[in-house]
């Protein structure tokens, strides 16, 4: 059973290697195919100008696939946040343990908007422009999630756990992710979220990545080189976009001892035409923090 495995995890990765080749990321081509014509057909339509530095900023993502936003969220806020997440994470009623192998060293608060009010405040005016630009306006919110990673024994990170391992997501390329810091002190020895930048991605991908865990040559290399990594280190409240389809990345793993917490909104374009006033009106629980499901 375990060769066979094996044999049938080999055929996978082989076969993402033509997408890897043509599109520089390792989300398959369903995910690639055809999404930038849907962001260009968002923009076509749309009405009014853009700030020129957010025009800037929306348009780093498209050839870097990140943004870091220079101006937090209000410090009361963020404040109100973190005693959120410090009076539920540790409450077994809302939240959930979703480790592969270790299933606490990750754990999900469940409804994070109900329990934590304050996270709606971390999409800033500054994000909301960026996804304005990016989108024309059109987009949507598809969850809003909240955690704590602690650490894993040296023996385990080989292993997949929480996304501790160097990968793209499997998300259409149209997919943005907004990071909220909310650990104080976080830095890229104590576990901070790293990334690569698309345009290294891309030759990552196309030197030697065959897999999360299968990676040789030139790719490994440059994949590991703390010189081309991005190090989201920035001070609680800060927030980055991040398009982790597009840009390989990995959770930082903390010290024997300690935890880091995150707070990520997800946005798609959307299918119904401008964002709604309310974004996060009628945004219904997410099914995939659960019992049973794995991060």
């Amino acid at each position: 059973m375990a060769i066979r495995s094996r044999v049938v995890h080999a055929r996978q990765a082989m076969a993402g290697m033509p997408a890897r080749m043509v599109y520089g990321n390792d989300a398959w081509a369903s995910n690639n195919r055809g999404q930038q014509r849907t962001l260009r057909d968002l923009r076509s339509r749309r009405s009014g100008p853009v700030d020129v530095v957010t025009q800037r900023q929306a348009d780093q993502i498209d050839t870097l696939g990140y943004v870091l936003l220079d101006t937090p969220a209000d410090p009361s806020a963020v404040r109100a946040v973190q005693a959120g997440y410090d009076d539920v994470i540790d409450d077994p009623a809302a939240t959930v343990d979703m480790g592969r192998r270790i299933r606490h060293v990750v754990r999900y608060v469940k409804e994070p908007l109900r329990r934590v009010p304050a996270i709606r405040e971390m999409l800033t005016p500054g994000a909301l422009g960026v996804l304005d630009a990016f989108y024309a306006g059109a987009w949507a919110i598809q969850h809003v999630r909240m955690w704590r990673i602690g650490h894993i024994p040296v023996e385990e990170q080989r292993y997949h756990h929480y996304g501790n391992q160097w990968h793209c997501d499997q998300h259409p390329t149209t997919t943005l992710k907004l990071f909220v810091q909310i650990s104080d002190g976080v830095t890229p020895e104590n576990g901070a979220f790293r990334f690569h930048d698309v345009p290294n991605t891309r030759r990552i991908m196309r030197t030697g990545f065959i897999d999360n865990s299968h990676v040789v040559g030139p790719a490994r290399r440059l994949m590991e080189d703390p010189r081309s990594a991005r190090y989201f280190d920035v001070p609680a409240g800060h927030v980055a976009f991040c398009n982790t389809t597009r840009c390989l990345h990995r959770a930082g793993i903390p010290p024997e001892g300690t935890t880091r917490g995150m707070v990520q909104f997800t946005f798609g374009p959307s299918a119904t035409g401008p964002r709604a006033a309310d974004p996060f009106a009628n945004l219904p629980p997410d099914p995939n923090v659960a019992e049973g499901n794995f991060a």
